[in-house]
């Protein structure tokens, strides 16, 4: 085989295989936006059922506190503390 061949074979093979990593390259980039765009929405929903849970175990504690006909010294605190 003659070396013209050689080179032009693998100069298309060369051309073929860059355009294919690049758009394999730029298929992975892709995927890794969506996929951070959907892990944010996800912790920031995360956060939100946090902070949802966090503001019902105070009021029920302090509907708890209220409820009692007295008040130990601990609770006494707590609710020192959140006010």
């Amino acid at each position: 085989m003659k070396k013209s061949t050689l080179f032009a074979g693998g100069l298309f093979a060369g051309l073929v295989l860059s355009q294919t990593w690049r758009s394999l390259t730029k298929a992975g980039i892709k995927f890794g936006i969506k996929a951070s765009h959907k892990a944010r929405e996800f912790s920031q929903q995360a956060m939100e059922d946090i902070g949802d849970l966090a503001a019902e175990a105070t009021d029920e504690l302090r509907a708890e506190a209220t409820s009692r006909p007295y008040q130990a010294a601990s609770e006494v605190r707590f609710e020192q503390e959140i006010n």
